[in-house]
């Protein structure tokens, strides 16, 4: 059996006639981390949000699992799929947004539990049960009762973290975590997602956290206009990279 977990082949996204997308393929392995890096506008975000079918792309093709999210087969030809279809083919991917998307009306615990039970049927007890020791995973476990405004922005994002991994997710992406927090409140969900990378979890992040991107991935994409530009280890994307439009990214980040 293939360990390719997600297959992105030649994808094109539009808004409008912006072009968004333009041609962009690429591959994720069973285990790998995968850091996506780019200047503001470069189409991060837009690829990402293409995966989970957050949004539709022109043309190409974007399998995880071998399923296209969004798509059904039917006598060998492609349809789109209906809603019901779409919710079922993204039970195994959790994304984890930049405003953490919390439920404020809701405790943490419930948070948590709300998917699983009420979209994937989970029993209650064994929804709960995940979800405590999911908190304790992330350093959470005393606050399953607070509300998402009693807490820090680096809490809600690791409670966000863990509402993603409640479904026990084949992948796990995410957009710009660390985007909406205080520098100082950084540190803390950085840890929480180097954690999972050490456990083996199947990640796509988009940041502009090279320190992450070092210390965690196992391939850097450097994205520019639409395009990849360059692709490879972080010790040759990040220490020797081979275009200049990555060297000029770089150096807002990295010391001379």
């Amino acid at each position: 059996m293939s360990d390719t977990v997600v297959t992105a082949s030649n994808v094109h996204k539009n808004f409008g006639d912006l072009e968004v997308l333009k041609g962009v393929s690429f591959d994720v392995h069973k285990g790998e981390v995968v850091v996506i890096l780019g200047p503001s506008g470069s189409g991060k975000s837009t690829l990402l949000r293409c995966i989970n079918h957050l949004e539709d792309m022109e043309t190409g093709s974007i399998a995880v699992n071998g399923v296209q999210i969004g798509f059904e087969t039917k006598k060998g030809d492609l349809y789109r799929a209906k809603d019901a279809t779409i919710a079922r083919q993204r039970r195994k991917v959790g994304m984890v947004f930049q405003q953490f998307n919390l439920f404020q009306h809701m405790t943490v615990m419930e948070n948590l539990i709300e998917v699983p039970v009420r979209l994937h049927r989970v029993p209650r007890d064994k929804a709960v049960t995940r979800a405590r020791d999911l908190l304790r995973q992330v350093g959470l476990d005393d606050r399953e009762t607070s509300y998402p405004r009693q807490l820090s922005g680096g809490q809600q994002q690791r409670v966000a973290i863990a509402r993603a991994l409640a479904i026990n997710p084949d992948l796990l992406l995410f957009d710009e975590p660390t985007s909406a927090l205080d520098p100082e409140l950084v540190g803390e969900v950085l840890a929480t997602m180097r954690g999972l990378a050490d456990a083996g979890h199947t990640m796509i992040v988009v940041t502009h956290e090279i320190s992450f991107a070092r210390q965690a991935a196992d391939t850097v994409i450097f994205m520019d206009g639409g395009h990849i530009i360059e692709q490879g280890a972080p010790e040759n994307v990040l220490e020797s990279p081979k275009h200049e439009r990555t060297r000029e990214f770089l150096k807002r980040f990295l010391p001379v």
